[in-house]
């Protein structure tokens, strides 16, 4: 799917980090000194932020809500449109953006709204705000994203327990004078990359599900816990994420050189320094920040704009916007 909205901008970012931060060095005596050591040059991952046991990521959410309120001085009752987006949610019901709308003590004639996605979930949030806009039923919208991806993992499973860290975001899409274009695919046939196999009502949870199982490579966890085959999603994306971007910059008649910023989600530095030679773009134009808190899911590409954006005066007329992963999505947007 491919369409340009008119007159939608990105007004304003913020983050929220959970206060208990994870150096990967601390975990030696738990997986081995080398397999640490192997997995940081790999990922280029040193340290995470993990989310303390009652700390959701409503709550992360709704600080940098609240903290991008403050900070632009928006009045609440000009917020008329709120979207989650997160796998981490509350409850299985009610919806989680309508107990942010309550918390946050937004009208109650916002329109809210939760996304069940992913590391791609981002984007599919902004779409949802700039469609929202574009019809007029809105006119400022909140996109909520993040997750607490380590409630999901086995405490003993090497290959997850040292990439996915935890955080909350807040981004607040307005009318502007400018288009967003998004390129927006889907590929179901790779929903078993990257699961949570037990906890829903395919696969209710039971003594069985909480049975250990370990890998050939020694990795230890449940079906209730997250899984993910990574060579598989490496497939995925160095075969279909460039040319999506390629293909987007073609869209809007810009020029390669023409980028401000590509702001990938932020998986590991490995893949995307590989999408970057594959681009063949400068490296400086594909910022990463995975160093300090590891894949983020949802909340990873508003994260790096905050992280690293928020004091610099830097020409980002022209950013696209890359997610990839949860049920194999590969989404773009300018």
């Amino acid at each position: 799917m491919k369409t340009i909205i008119q007159n939608i901008q990105i007004a304003a970012v913020a983050s929220y980090l959970p206060k208990q931060n994870l150096e990967l060095c601390s975990l030696g005596e738990l997986f081995g000194e080398k397999e640490v050591s192997n997995i940081m040059k790999t990922t280029g991952i040193e340290r995470l932020r993990i989310a303390e046991e009652n700390e959701t990521a409503s709550d992360m959410c709704f600080h940098a809500a609240t903290h991008l309120i403050e900070k632009e001085g928006i009045s609440k009752s000009d917020i008329d449109g709120l979207v989650f987006v997160s796998q981490t949610t509350d409850y299985i019901l009610p919806a989680t953006s309508v107990v942010l709308q309550n918390r946050l003590g937004l009208s109650r004639n916002t329109v809210c709204l939760d996304i069940h996605y992913g590391c791609s979930g981002y984007i599919y949030g902004l779409f949802q705000a700039a469609l929202w806009i574009s019809s007029g039923a809105c006119q400022n919208v909140l996109v909520l994203s993040g997750d607490t991806t380590s409630k999901m993992l086995h405490p003993n499973d090497k290959s997850m327990r040292m990439v996915f860290g935890d955080a909350g975001t807040a981004t607040l899409v307005t009318k502007g004078d400018s288009p967003m274009a998004f390129n927006i695919c889907s590929d179901g046939s790779g929903s078993e990359q990257l699961i949570v196999q037990a906890g829903g009502f395919r696969l209710p949870k039971s003594e069985k599900t909480k049975e250990l199982i370990e890998d050939e490579d020694h990795n230890v966890r449940t079906l209730e816990n997250l899984s993910i085959d990574g060579l598989g999603i490496f497939s995925f994306v160095i075969s279909e994420v460039h040319p999506n971007v390629n293909a987007v910059i073609e869209q809007v008649g810009w020029n390669k050189e023409d980028v401000n910023l590509f702001a990938f989600h932020q998986a590991n530095n490995y893949l995307l320094s590989y999408v970057q030679k594959r681009l063949k773009v400068p490296v400086d134009k594909i910022p990463m920040n995975v160093k300090n808190y590891g894949n983020t899911g949802p909340a990873s590409i508003p994260l790096l704009l905050s992280d690293i954006y928020s004091e610099k005066q830097e020409d980002l007329s022209k950013v696209i916007l890359i997610c990839f992963g949860g049920i194999i999505f590969t989404n773009t947007i300018i």
